[in-house]
């Protein structure tokens, strides 16, 4: 017991181990959808990454080209400056006002006063200079635009440096050594007069570089420059520092946090671009707050962010969308198989697979059948040949697709029927034996089938008999030659290769499917003529005509024909018999006018026999001055009779089938309260209900097909079927016990049946009814 339960448990684990390992397809193509998905994410996401960087850059050549348009103006500014400077420092007065040295004459005072005047006029030339001055060291003399007074007087109550003193004053700006060069923006002047000036220095004369006697100072008020700036500054709320030659910060412009903010953790961070002037050699820093931009950076980077995680959960919601659209008539077509073709799935990797190997399943059962029904088709076709010889097919149904299932193509109208008999077949059998039989019917049948110019069928009929039915080419010269000519040919080919003598008699050639009954007739008759000649192995119908003289072709076949559509009210079926007839006995033969009118007489003789079995009366279709049978026959020629039989005929259809309505329909219903009866009977069958109610097993069948659009066999099914089903009600009725009880002798048959018409097995319906019995019952009761 243990161990059954441990086998148990082991296949579940199995089974769920070999589901695990399943991948459905539902879960490859959403990965699928997925991955097309994440290839413009993983795009979208590398040209995030490339914002931040793309948007410093821009903001740097911005700043750049601000800081090269500030390094523009300004020069521009200082040029007008260094002109004034060059001015100065070229005056041929100044020479010597350098070295002239205190107290100063009248002449030495008048060259100060015209110097000051031309200083006052370079002072007017620009705007940009807020004032400058000329010290002569050699009589500590300062000259200005307005002016003269000493650096003492200059330094205390002009211009003087509020973080030096008057010392530092003399020996950094007067006695030093300079070039071009500048000091910081710092306060400069007394009191109301104070200013942020920047100062230029220039060592006089210009070029001394050991002994100074002078120097040309420039102040430059902040704002002058810095109103030059403030424009730039302002756009990118940042600062702008000059520094001179030697890197010394000379001069600031902007934001004061900006300005005074160092490398500290209380100061944001900033960003610095600069340039360099090649004229003056200042060089220009732009510093902006990395928050600036950022905050623009910062919210480009979350709108993308934003519009990236829309996108990925829109696209994330669509791929399952599409996913479970594409998916959606998989599982449909997953679950109709599984509910239509209940089988094990196997190891199977996904749906796909599974519907593979259903369909390899169904593919190899379908091969099989096929095979099956290919290894039957022999035997359908020799049986519908057969019954074509016999006239027990109506021709009229026949399709194009039910011959073309047997293999069977007639492209002609005109038919002939051969039968050869095996008269002597010793030299290829030699021990009586049906197999040696049936193998010389076939040879026989075969050389017949490929032997030119005909289509050529065969048809096994008897232990020493071959038919063979003709399709005769159009058009076709001397065919009656043709015939002989094949018929001699198959004579040689058995004689000479197989050592078989047979003898072949050949019908009339007709047009029509329906004269092949009268051709295997006539080909009988063909043969049956050979025995009051000597042996001649090839008979034509036509010649055996000519020689009896005292004949009239009216088979016994053809008359049960003419009966069946009559009964059926076929008008056009039954004058196409009567016209067949007419064309077989009097085109191109010499016939005597009294067999002709025993020939219609017989005729008219059959259409009697009919009223009379059908409970007809003769007045009743024709009227009472209808004409006799001696006065019909005694027609002037074969003609009338041939228009009055045939038109005679058309009304005894046209009444038939007038009067089929009620008359069918009361047989019909007698036909089938019969089956309903006896459906449990096992020996019924279409014979023995054809018998019961005296008609033809074949006109049965077409009866029954054509008035209740079923066949009877497919009615006596259902009859059963249904009956079956009331019985599966009660559980204890085992299918044995069901099968015979509704008229089979065993259950293999019942069951076939049934699974046929209900597509389900009668034990697995059975199973069904019950299960759902119940669980209405227990709905019932839990309610």
């Amino acid at each position: 017991m243990g161990r059954n339960e441990g086998m148990g448990k082991l296949t579940t684990t199995s089974t769920k181990n070999e589901r695990s390992n399943r991948v459905s397809v539902f879960v490859t193509l959403l990965m699928s959808y997925l991955v097309i998905l994440l290839i413009p994410v993983i795009v979208f996401w590398g040209l995030y990454t490339q914002i931040e960087r793309i948007m410093i850059e821009n903001a740097n050549n911005s700043n750049m080209a601000l800081i090269e348009q500030a390094k523009q103006v300004v020069d521009s500014r200082l040029d007008e400056m260094h002109l004034i400077s060059r001015n100065i420092t070229s005056h041929p007065r100044l020479d010597g006002l350098l070295k002239a040295k205190s107290p100063q004459n009248g002449t030495e005072n008048y060259n100060y006063y015209t110097f000051m005047q031309e200083m006052q006029r370079y002072r007017n030339s620009s705007s940009f200079i807020t004032d400058f001055y000329v010290y002569l060291r050699e009589s500590d003399t300062v000259l200005s635009p307005t002016l003269k007074t000493t650096s003492s007087v200059l330094f205390s109550d002009i211009y003087g440096y509020e973080k030096l003193t008057y010392q530092q004053y003399q020996k950094d700006i007067l006695h030093g050594i300079h070039f071009n060069r500048y000091l910081p923006v710092t306060e400069v002047g007394k009191g109301l007069n104070q200013k942020r000036m920047l100062t230029y220095m220039q060592t006089l004369p210009f070029g001394e570089k050991a002994n100074p006697k002078g120097a040309l100072v420039m102040l430059i008020e902040e704002r002058q420059i810095a109103g030059l700036l403030d424009e730039i500054v302002k756009t990118n709320h940042g600062t702008i520092y000059i520094k001179d030659a030697s890197g010394q910060v000379i001069l600031s412009a902007g934001e004061s946090e900006v300005r005074n903010m160092g490398k500290t953790a209380d100061h944001p961070r900033v960003l610095t671009v600069s340039t360099r002037s090649a004229r003056s050699g200042w060089e220009y820093v732009s510093a902006v707050p990395e928050k600036v931009f950022m905050e623009k950076v910062n919210m480009v980077k979350r709108m993308a962010v934003g519009v990236m995680a829309i996108c990925l959960v829109a696209g994330i919601a669509a791929c399952a969308f599409m996913t479970y659209r594409a998916y959606f008539p998989l599982r449909d077509i997953i679950r109709f198989i599984r509910q239509s073709h209940p089988a094990k799935e196997g190891k199977v990797r996904n749906e796909y697979d599974f519907i593979k190997s259903t369909m390899a399943d169904s593919f190899g059962k379908q091969t099989e059948m096929k095979e099956q029904l290919s290894r039957q088709t022999p035997v359908i076709r020799s049986n519908f040949l057969q019954r074509l010889l016999k006239g027990n097919v109506d021709t009229a149904d026949m399709s194009d697709h039910a011959l073309d299932f047997m293999g069977i193509s007639f492209p002609y109208s005109s038919f002939a029927v051969a039968l050869i008999e095996l008269r002597d077949a010793s030299g290829f059998i030699h021990n009586e034996r049906e197999r040696e039989w049936a193998l010389i019917r076939f040879v026989t049948g075969k050389v017949a089938e490929e032997i030119h110019p005909f289509t050529a069928y065969s048809v096994e009929l008897e232990k020493n008999l071959v038919a063979i039915i003709l399709n005769i080419p159009e058009p076709l010269h001397d065919k009656a030659g043709q015939l002989y000519d094949w018929a001699e040919q198959v004579k040689q080919v058995l004689e000479q290769r197989f050592k078989s003598e047979i003898t072949i008699g050949i019908s009339d050639i007709r047009t029509g499917l329906g004269c092949l009954a009268s051709g295997y007739t006539e080909s009988l008759k063909a043969l049956e003529y050979s025995i009051f000649t000597a042996y001649k192995p090839i008979l034509l119908y036509e010649e055996m005509k000519q020689k009896t003289g005292v004949y009239y072709d009216f088979p016994i076949e053809t008359e049960i024909q003419l009966i069946n559509a009559m009964k059926s009210g076929d008008t056009d079926k039954a004058q196409d018999i009567i016209q067949c007839l007419y064309h077989n006995n009097f085109n191109g033969q010499s016939i005597s006018p009294e067999l002709g009118r025993l020939m219609f007489a017989n005729l008219l003789s059959t259409m009697f026999k009919l009223l009379n079995a059908l409970n007809l009366k003769y007045e009743d279709i024709f009227g009472e001055s209808g004409k006799s049978l001696e006065e019909i026959t005694e027609g002037s020629t074969v003609e009338e009779l041939y228009r009055e039989v045939k038109w005679m005929f058309g009304m005894v259809c046209l009444y038939v089938k007038d009067q089929r309505g009620d008359s069918s329909s009361l047989l019909l219903e007698k036909i089938k309260s019969y089956i309903e009866d006896h459906h449990d009977d096992s020996m019924i069958s279409l014979a023995s209900i054809a018998e019961q109610f005296d008609i033809t097993p074949p006109y049965l069948s077409a009866f029954f097909k054509k008035n209740s659009g079923t066949n009877l066999t497919d009615y006596l099914a259902k009859i059963r079927i249904e009956r079956s089903k009331e019985m599966m009600r009660d559980a204890k009725n085992t299918i044995s016990h069901i099968a015979r009880s509704v008229g089979y002798t065993s259950d293999v048959g019942f069951i076939r049946v049934f699974k046929k018409y209900e597509g389900i097995t009668p034990g697995k319906y059975k199973d069904t009814l019950h299960s759902l019995s119940s669980t209405l019952r227990n709905d019932h009761l839990n309610s």
